[in-house]
Formats: C-alpha cells, structure tokens, sequence
C-alpha cells in the first residue's frame, strides 16, 4: 500500500515538474527568440521625464498607474446674487401720466389691488437682520449710494467701486469701457426717491439670506462718453437730461459686515428706444488706379466691337 502511494506522489510531482519545464519554455510572441537582441531591445527604451510628483505618485506612475488628475475649482463668491429675485414692474407712463390719465389710473389700481402681506413680510425680515433699517429714510441713502458709485466709475478704480456696487453691478457697468472716457455729473433730483418694491431670498441653506429694494429714483444728469480718440460718442457734456431709473440694491443680510450696495437697473419694457452710440473708424486707403493696364486694355480691344464682326464672319 505504501508503494503505490509512493509511486503516485513520485507521478504527480514529475509531472508537475514537466509542466513547469514548459511554462518557462514558452516565450511572449513580442520578443525575439534570440537572446542575443535583448541588449538591442533594451536600447529602443526611453525612460520618460516624470514631472515633480510625491515620492508615492512617482512610484505609481513608475509602474504605469496613472497620476491623479489636478482638479481647479472656480472660486465662488457670496457676497452677492446674480439676478434681480422678483423683478418689480413699473406701470406704464409712469414720470410722464398726469393724476387723471388712464396710464395713472391702471397703475393706482394695481397698486392698490396687490397684496402688501409679502411686502410686510419680507420688510419684517429685513429689520430682524438690519435693526436700523427704515424703509422712508433708506431712499436718501440709496440715492446717494448711486451717486456715489456714478461718480467713482469715471476714475476706473474697481475696488474702491465695490464699496458701492456689487459683483453683478460691476460687471455690467464696466462692459465695453475699454478706451473710453466717462464725463458725468449729478445736476438735481426732479422727485424724491421711494422705496417701490422689498424682496428677501435664501440661497441654499435657510442661514443665507439675502434683500433687495427697488428705488424709483427721478433726476437731472450729465452723461458724455468719448471713444480713444476722444470724440464724442454719446450724450452730452453740457446738455442735462431727465433721467427716471428704477435701481436694485441688495445687502447679503447673513454677513455682518454687509452694506447696501447697488446691484441692478430695471429697464420697463415701454421705455424708449436708447440713443445709438456713435462709433468711430478708420478711414481705407484710397483706391489707387493704374492708368497703364487700362491704356493697355483698350488698345487691345481698339475701343471698338471691329473684333465681334470678324468672329460673326468667321463663323457664317
């Protein structure tokens, strides 16, 4: 019994010896059978010039694993919105009706018909925040805000411009500013501002909130833009013209240290057409004629149609 068992563990280990015998005989179809290309082989090989990784990642990428991707995140910015919450809409006329137009009247009724409960609530959210907020003296400071923040937009100093603007106020007033000069000037307010239209928001988590407040602000200024070569591309420097402007100011009321600033303009969709600006150019070059081709191409076609009637004639 001994000897049979023997025998059999003498069978199986030769063979697997034998299959072990075959494995290191067999060769990768992509190397050569002759030893002797090794060297060559081993020549064709450039190692790659790793960049300044960590020790692990350099490791990693030795060995063909691939090095994880460098992520940008884009900075966020949450002093501010980006839109006007729920846009107030201005009745039609308004600055031009008179107390018995029909304008006038559509506009009292809307007034009087829409629902104050949402005004109150959202004025109450804004005085728990801001306690000294006062909805009759807030339109004084939010005309001189504007102001403000007209006056310093001729100087092209964008952070002194933050203290009175916002992000989103920012953007749109520098848009296409480039090479141009900016000459304004606040002459009188025609009516006194007033406070039309309160707004809350929460932006993402309850804690966040934001307001805006909608002034109706009607004055006289002075507006001249001049391009780079210093024409006059728009308005006037020494007309005055009456302005009626509906403007947003928000103040991000989680933050402590948030002001009201001014964030958006309200254009009514009956508002007039805006001026067109006058753009400048450069003059082409004249157009510079060469007397000899045209001397050249009249003497070969003679100045006359003598080469059609040989043509005719050749034909017929």
């Amino acid at each position: 019994m001994l000897s049979i068992i023997s025998k059999r563990s003498i069978f199986l280990h030769q063979k697997l010896v034998k299959s072990l015998y075959e494995q290191t005989l067999t060769r990768p179809l992509a190397t050569h059978w002759d030893p002797k290309f090794r060297r060559l082989r081993k020549n064709k090989f450039t190692e790659p010039t790793l960049l300044d990784f960590d020790s692990n990642t350099k490791e990693k990428v030795k060995r063909g694993i691939e090095p994880p991707t460098s992520f940008i995140y884009k900075p966020i910015n949450i002093t501010s919105s980006k839109e006007i919450f729920d846009p107030y809409i201005p009745p039609e006329g308004d600055g031009k009706a008179s107390l018995f137009s029909k304008e006038f009247a559509k506009g009292a009724v809307e007034k009087i018909t829409k629902s104050t409960s949402k005004k109150f609530k959202h004025l109450r959210l804004i005085k728990k925040s801001d306690s000294n907020f006062d909805e009759n003296l807030f339109a004084e400071t939010a005309q001189q805000i504007y102001i403000d923040a007209h006056s310093i937009l001729s100087k092209r100093d964008p952070e002194e411009m933050l203290n009175f603007v916002t992000e989103n106020a920012l953007m749109k007033m520098y848009h296409n500013m480039k090479f141009k000069t900016i000459r304004w000037k606040w002459i009188e307010s025609l009516e006194e501002p007033v406070v039309k239209h309160l707004v809350t928001r929460e932006m993402m988590v309850k804690t966040d909130l934001y307001a805006q407040v909608t002034v109706r602000i009607h004055s006289k200024q002075i507006l001249a833009v001049y391009d780079r070569f210093g024409r006059l591309a728009f308005g006037s420097d020494t007309l005055p013209k009456d302005v009626l402007e509906y403007v947003v100011f928000e103040k991000h009321l989680s933050d402590p240290y948030g002001s009201w600033r001014l964030h958006d303009k309200i254009i009514p969709s009956w508002s007039p057409a805006k001026t067109p600006v006058i753009r400048s150019f450069a003059l082409p070059e004249p157009y510079k004629t060469d007397d000899e081709l045209e001397k050249r191409i009249v003497s070969k076609f003679k100045g006359d149609d003598s080469h059609l009637e040989k043509i005719q004639e050749e034909k017929s």
